[in-house]
């Protein structure tokens, strides 16, 4: 699996991040390992029972915003994206 980030996530992550897993997870599971990986993720990776999206990350693949409960496959390609506030 590779997963690009966008700042300020790429300072926390690197620009890019190479993962293997065997089988197919939901993407609550891989974030939770990569919060465990790395506790500065937290922030924006965090939720809680019963959310649909992490506090402030988006998580796309192929166009597509993920959901917590989307299954990703080992050979997957997302993009991490930051939710900014403003208008």
């Amino acid at each position: 699996m590779k997963i690009r980030t966008h700042a300020p996530l790429d300072k926390i992550m690197g620009p890019a991040k190479e993962l293997t897993f065997q089988t197919p997870i939901p993407l609550s599971d891989l974030l939770r390992f990569l919060m465990e990986e790395t506790p500065e993720l937290k922030p924006y990776a965090g939720f809680r029972p019963g959310d649909v999206q992490p506090y402030g990350l988006l998580v796309w693949r192929g166009g597509k915003l993920l959901t917590l409960s989307d299954v990703v496959n080992p050979m997957d390609e997302l993009e991490m994206i930051p939710m900014v506030a403003g208008g």
